[in-house]
């Protein structure tokens, strides 16, 4: 009897600094654009992944930014929060520095300053301390897992990690932020990290425009629909234990600027993601759909070795650019 492959479908989900730093007196950070994402009282953004995954009988992790509370107050995303749960969802932690640079609504310094690597375990200690309290301050409970923002990660994290209540996270990967400390190059299998279960981010090996062969996260903004699902095939075929993909909410949605004028519907990854799903609730004799809250520490498969690695190919790179350009420059 074929195995079934753990896939984990992650969703960060977060505000925006929207150009705060670079010009505070004229720019204030968002959180209903990114999040949201309303078109005609619509929400293409959040609303639609909730809606696509509860269609296809799916749930996905959703890693929700706390420590923007300190510039929007606790409430607007505790809304969204509970909205995530309400839909039968998986809420955990999601943690971004750089919002220790607002207090009380106010902007106290413009240094983007946001690493979850690189400073002092004890500084990082407090980081996901607080980040955790406002987690709670929405009265849903705590979290068990983490990501850090733009997957910035060293031993340095996981040792600040081992001293605060989480279980498990997903710190790693390679192929967009690869981490500084060479022990923590591993993309496959559950590893365990001072205590920590860690499921990295997939990746597979794509090729650049010349033909160059590079690393490719498993996200719906970085992959077809076909290289997402082959991705799948392969893994399941070389026997991985499990697979991680991301996407944002923010990510179904086009606009024009940074400041997300003119939003509409992103259809290229709107049809990505329903066809992703569709092809996991077909395939879920192969694929089991699970979350963070359900990892058990003491029944995952700890492995010390990465398997063989997925590999795309450069038509579909040609195809994947092609499809995104059009959605970028011509819808």
């Amino acid at each position: 009897m074929s195995h079934r492959m753990d896939v984990y479908l992650t969703v960060d989900t977060e505000a925006s600094i929207a150009g705060c730093f670079a010009a505070p007196e004229r720019y204030q950070p968002l959180l209903c654009e990114p999040v949201d994402g309303m078109v005609d009282g619509d929400s293409q953004a959040l609303g639609f992944l909730l809606k696509t995954l509860q269609q296809s009988g799916l749930q996905a992790t959703f890693f929700t930014e706390t420590l923007q509370s300190r510039y929007f107050g606790t409430e607007p995303m505790q809304r969204r929060a509970e909205q995530i749960l309400e839909a039968g969802q998986d809420l955990q932690l999601h943690v971004h520095p750089c919002w220790r640079n607002f207090n009380h609504g106010k902007v106290i310094k413009t240094e983007p300053d946001d690493h979850s690597t690189g400073r002092s375990v004890d500084d990082l200690t407090a980081i996901f301390t607080e980040a955790i309290e406002r987690f709670e301050d929405w009265n849903l409970g705590s979290p068990v897992a983490v990501r850090t923002g733009n997957f910035s990660a060293g031993l340095d994290t996981y040792k600040a990690l081992s001293r605060v209540s989480l279980n498990a996270s997903s710190n790693i990967s390679v192929a967009t932020c690869p981490p500084t400390d060479p022990e923590l190059h591993y993309q496959h299998n559950y590893r365990q990290i001072e205590g920590i279960v860690e499921v990295p981010l997939t990746a597979f090996r794509s090729y650049s425009p010349k033909g160059q062969r590079v690393q490719r996260p498993l996200a719906l903004t970085a992959c077809s629909s076909h290289e997402l699902i082959d991705s799948l095939e392969q893994a399941h075929a070389l026997g991985y234990d499990m697979v991680c993909l991301i996407t944002h909410p923010f990510e179904f949605i086009s606009r024009d600027s940074f400041r997300f004028d003119n939003m509409r519907p992103n259809r290229t990854n709107q049809r990505r993601l329903q066809q992703l799903c569709q092809y996991l609730k077909t395939h879920s004799d192969r694929f089991n759909v699970t979350t963070f809250s359900q990892i058990d520490p003491q029944q995952v498969p700890i492995r010390n070795e990465d398997r063989q690695p997925l590999r795309g190919s450069y038509l579909a790179m040609l195809k994947r650019t092609a499809e995104n350009y059009y959605t970028d420059h011509l819808c």
